[in-house]
């Protein structure tokens, strides 16, 4: 069962193979999920287990939306208008405050492609077009 991380634009450094996306929309999110289960096991008829940590179990989907015609987006369509796939890597870091204390969660991507072409998406406070790139990563693990 997948599941999702919504990570806040407005609060996110967001990097990609050295590029900093920053075109949001306010007070839009990016969408991580998950693809894959972590473990898989076995159970064996007298009761027993064996469970082990799946190689895939990294793999997550990043949804994120930018201003079309933005650097962001530049950026974006130059990577898809390669003519073999780009490997992206990169990260997102979150602020948060806990107990008084400020705080950053982050996400570390690797071994990233784009894996749909972009669609195009009407913000609802203002109207303008967004331009929405999904990226399948190898691996994205949370840092606290």
């Amino acid at each position: 069962m997948a599941s999702n991380i919504q990570i806040n634009a407005d609060l996110t450094t967001f990097e990609l193979n050295g590029t900093i996306i920053n075109d949001f929309a306010v007070g839009d999110y990016l969408t991580l999920t998950s693809v894959n289960p972590l473990t898989s096991r076995t159970n064996s008829v007298s009761g027993g287990v064996s469970i082990n940590k799946r190689t895939d179990g990294g793999v997550a989907d990043l949804v994120f939306r930018v201003q079309k015609y933005s650097d962001s987006d530049i950026f974006m369509n130059t990577v898809i208008n390669q003519e073999s796939p780009t490997i992206l890597n990169g990260s997102m870091v979150e602020n948060f405050v806990k107990d008084g204390t400020a705080s950053k969660e982050s996400h570390t991507l690797e071994g990233g492609s784009i894996t749909t072409k972009p669609v195009i998406t009407k913000n609802n406070l203002d109207g303008s077009d967004l331009m929405e790139y999904s990226v399948q990563f190898r691996d994205a693990v949370r840092n606290v």
